[in-house]
Order: structure tokens, then C-alpha cells, then sequence
């Protein structure tokens, strides 16, 4: 049986948002190897549609290596999402 991992990024006063602050490298790597690792990753509607920002790397890479292997890394991994009200996942 795998081990269930929880994580989430935020800050000291609590932002949680990927579009503010800095994004280190070292984070990029620590979280790709995490998914990398993984089987199956979970989420929520919100958390999955503010995810949903790292495809368009995949079809638009960046110019920062660190965050576009982050993308090819969640972009792989199977998905489970929960919602009452999201119908289709695209």
C-alpha cells in the first residue's frame, strides 16, 4: 500500500495563490519529485481548476526548465477530482 502525502504552498500570512509571491526553483523540484513518486493525486474543484494553469505550460513552455518540468510532471499523473457541480474535467 502506497503512503497518502498531504501538501500545500503558502506563505506566513497565509497566501496560498500561485499567481503572487516568489517561486523558488528548489520548490519546483521538491514538488515535481513529489508527484513523480506518486500514483494518483487528489483535489478538489477549486484546488484542480487553479492546477489546470500548469497545461498551458505544457503546450507553451516557459523559459525557467524548473517549472516546465513541474508541468510535464502534474500534467501526467492520474487525477481524482471531487465536486458536486464540476461535470466534466476536460
Amino acid at each position: 500500500m502506497r503512503k497518502v502525502i498531504a501538501a500545500i504552498n503558502m506563505t506566513l500570512d497565509g497566501v496560498c495563490d500561485h499567481t503572487v509571491g516568489i517561486v523558488y526553483e528548489k520548490l519546483h523540484h521538491h514538488y515535481s519529485d513529489l508527484v513523480n513518486n506518486a500514483g494518483v493525486m487528489l483535489y478538489g474543484r477549486t484546488t484542480y481548476e487553479l492546477m489546470k494553469f500548469w497545461q498551458t505550460l505544457v503546450i507553451n513552455p516557459s523559459d525557467q526548465k524548473s517549472m516546465n518540468d513541474f508541468a510535464f510532471s502534474i500534467n501526467k499523473i492520474e487525477k481524482i477530482v471531487f465536486s458536486e457541480t464540476l461535470k466534466d474535467t476536460g
